[in-house]
């Protein structure tokens, strides 16, 4: 078995773990929460990670497993992954994507600073939404960067 067979069937592994891992979390946590009613804690937050440690298991075991059988496909794959410009374009995802987070993170730092000054308090749903768009909308600007770049360096 040659180094780029190596690295897909890792990745796959990766996957699978990932995959495995995410279902025992969300499992855990949907037990936990029909277990537990009347504690006050949320146990969502474990059905959650579950969910997003399954997504990108499945994500890794769709993109890599078809590579396992295909020599030619995984040259192209792993050529592809290394590749200066894919490098490249992911970095400046990353890079946008890091100053949107750290500009929404700002505003809600100064929004609840200054909210003795007459804005309005944020309960705690609000907080619980706002800190869900600090991952989400950094996460949809750096998709958007890739494509851009993508039909556009």
């Amino acid at each position: 078995m040659d180094s780029q067979s190596k690295w897909i069937a890792t990745r796959v592994r990766l996957g699978w773990a990932l995959l495995a891992v995410g279902v025992v979390l969300a499992g855990a946590g949907v037990w936990l929460e029909f277990q537990y009613l009347y504690v006050a804690n949320n146990f969502r937050i474990l059905t959650g990670l579950g969910i997003l440690l399954g997504g990108i298991g499945i994500g890794f075991v769709v993109r890599y497993r078809p590579a396992l059988k295909d020599t030619l496909s995984a040259r192209r794959l792993n050529a592809e992954e290394r590749d200066e410009r894919t490098v490249l374009i992911r970095a400046r995802a990353g890079n946008r994507a890091y100053w949107v987070s750290a500009a929404l993170i700002y505003v809600g730092l100064m929004w609840v600073s200054f909210a003795w000054a007459g804005l309005p308090q944020l309960g705690s749903d609000a907080v619980w939404y706002y800190l869900a768009a600090c991952v989400l909308i950094p996460f949809g600007v750096y998709i958007a960067s890739i494509l851009y770049d993508e039909r556009n360096l």
